[in-house]
């Protein structure tokens, strides 16, 4: 699977959650080799009007000025330190992985838990939606190089809905991430999971927040 493709599934379920930092980037297209290629503009259609070139043009000159001012570098080094920070959960608490099948399945969703943290981090503190996606590029095109062996685990996409609906749904709260991770350890009834599942988030969260705030983002 292509770093392009594995970002389109890993961030599809997450495009609302990009749209509070900016409007829906119409007819762009990432790819995740080589800084000139973060983006790509292509229009939706080939019968698209005035308006959709105007807004092509206004997405390539968005992204200049953010390479200009050197904040997709920083957006791309934000992504490797992303897919670092899963890699080393990894390495530090599942080597060697468990062999019993409610620990492999508890060590499954930890890691899809950081996954979705990630998305959630980086689509609610990017300050531009570019920079939002380039990181995100560079996230999955990392661990799909060096660590491939995680790759059935982070693109469980059936689980992963679960967060993203709970984070649309009006009365969600963060405390309630911790209910659906002990559900998707099939142990839905267990507090002591739960409380562990809101532990991990917050956790993440807090680390990704950390790394998010050491990218030294300049304004533009």
């Amino acid at each position: 699977m292509t770093s392009l493709a594995l970002v389109a599934l890993g961030t599809f379920l997450t495009l609302v959650m990009l749209t509070r930092v900016a409007t829906p980037r119409n007819g762009l297209l990432f790819a995740g080799a080589g800084e000139d290629a973060d983006m790509k503009i292509a229009p939706e259609s080939f019968s698209a009007g005035r308006g959709s070139d105007t807004s092509g043009r206004d997405e390539a000159e968005d992204y200049l000025r953010q390479k200009s001012a050197g904040n997709i570098s920083l957006a791309r080094t934000l992504g490797e330190r992303y897919a670092a920070l899963l890699m080393a959960e990894a390495q530090e608490n599942f080597d060697p992985w468990p062999t019993e099948l409610a620990g492999e399945l508890q060590a499954h969703h930890r890691l899809l838990l950081l996954t979705y943290v990630v998305n959630r981090a980086v689509a609610e503190l990017s300050p531009d939606s570019i920079l939002a996606q380039t990181t995100l590029n560079v996230f999955y095109s990392e661990l799909e190089e060096k660590a491939p062996q995680l790759d059935k685990y982070i693109r469980d996409m059936g689980s992963y809905s679960l967060y993203v609906l709970c984070e649309r749904s009006h009365n969600s709260t963060d405390d309630e991430i911790g209910g659906i991770f002990a559900r998707l350890c099939s142990d839905k009834d267990n507090a002591s999971l739960v409380a562990e599942g809101n532990r991990h988030y917050r956790e993440y969260y807090a680390a990704c927040q950390k790394l998010h705030e050491q990218a030294g983002y300049v304004r533009v």
